[in-house]
């Protein structure tokens, strides 16, 4: 799964997280294109890399 578009919806969503300094998943998913499951994985690694507290 590690393929482009992960990367790409990764970064958009690292993007809008910073800019609007929220993490809830409702927002989140109304503004990014990404379904809920990508979502879950990319907060997960996000965390684990400690760029999102």
């Amino acid at each position: 799964m590690q393929d482009r578009k992960y990367h790409k919806k990764k970064a958009a969503v690292e993007k809008f997280i910073k800019k609007h300094g929220t993490i809830d998943h409702s927002v989140i998913l109304n503004n990014v294109d990404v379904n809920y499951e990508t979502l879950m994985r990319i907060l997960d690694e996000l965390r684990n890399e400690g760029r999102v507290s």
